[in-house]
Formats: structure tokens, sequence, C-alpha cells
């Protein structure tokens, strides 16, 4: 025998038997350092992150809840803005009918204004023109006898 061929005999002989699944102390030891580890884990690692989570999670409920609250506010504020738009709309309407009801009637006293202001013109020319006209009827026949004693008195025109 070679030493070369009588070496992996060697080898071989010495490999315990069983291999992973070897029932022995080192398994049960091995079982009890994965659940510590889990526990270790849990206890630093698990918890903190579920208890941030959940307090994460708690902090967008009342965002939300809190956003649900001003949405409302803003639709009753958007309510009361529409009520209050509304009703300085009618007074506005009202109020420009009111303008318009005294701009008519104003403009027409103005127009009667006006009439009687002619009116009473025309009246006191008419007056005028018929104290003219009697003054000058009265004087006519003066005029006219002053006119003829003119004439009579007056020098003969030569005409060529």
């Amino acid at each position: 025998m070679d030493m070369y061929t009588s070496l992996p005999n060697l080898y071989l002989s010495l490999e315990k038997t069983g291999g992973l699944f070897d029932i022995d102390a080192t398994l049960p030891v091995l079982t009890i350092q994965f659940f510590l580890l889990v526990q270790i884990l849990s206890f630093l690692l698990f918890n903190p992150i579920q208890k941030i989570l959940k307090q994460r999670e708690q902090e967008i409920e009342n965002n939300l809840k809190n956003a649900r609250i001003s949405l409302e506010e803003v639709e009753k504020l958007q309510q009361k803005i529409r009520r209050i738009l509304q009703a300085v709309r009618e007074r506005h309407l009202i109020r420009s009918r009111e303008v318009e009801v005294k701009r008519q009637t104003a403009v027409i006293r103005s127009k009667k204004y006006m009439e009687a202001k002619v009116r009473d013109t025309r009246e006191a020319m008419v007056k005028n023109y018929i104290t003219t006209a009697t003054q000058s009827s009265e004087l006519i026949p003066g005029v006219v006898q002053e006119i003829n004693r003119y004439l009579r008195v007056r020098p003969p025109i030569n005409r060529v």
C-alpha cells in the first residue's frame, strides 16, 4: 500500500458519523441559542420598531382626523361665505333698484321742472307780446294821425 492511497482511507476512518443531524449536545445548545437570539432581537429591535410604527400610525390617524375636522370647518366657512355673498348680492340688487327708481324720479321731476319753466317763460313771452301788441295798437291811431298831419304840411315832392 502506498502512502497516497492509504491517506484517504485514514481520513474516512477518522470522520464522525451522523453529520449535521447528529443528536448530541450541540443541537439543543444551537436551539437554545436561536431562541435566545430571537428573544434578544425581539426585545432590542422588534419591540422598538413596532412601538415606532404604532406611534406613526397613531400620528397619521390623528392627522387624518384633524384634516377631516379642518375640511368640515372649511366647508362650513364656504357655506357661510356663500350665504353672506348671496345676502350682499340681494342687498346690492335691492339698492341698485332703489337707485334706479330715484334716478327715474329725478329725471321725471327735472323734466316737469323744465317743462314748467318753458311753459312759464312762454306764458310770460305771450303776455309781453299781448302787452306790446295792445300798446302798439293803441299807438297806431296816433301815429297814423301824425303821419297824415306830416303829409298835409309837407311840401309836395317834384317828380321828374
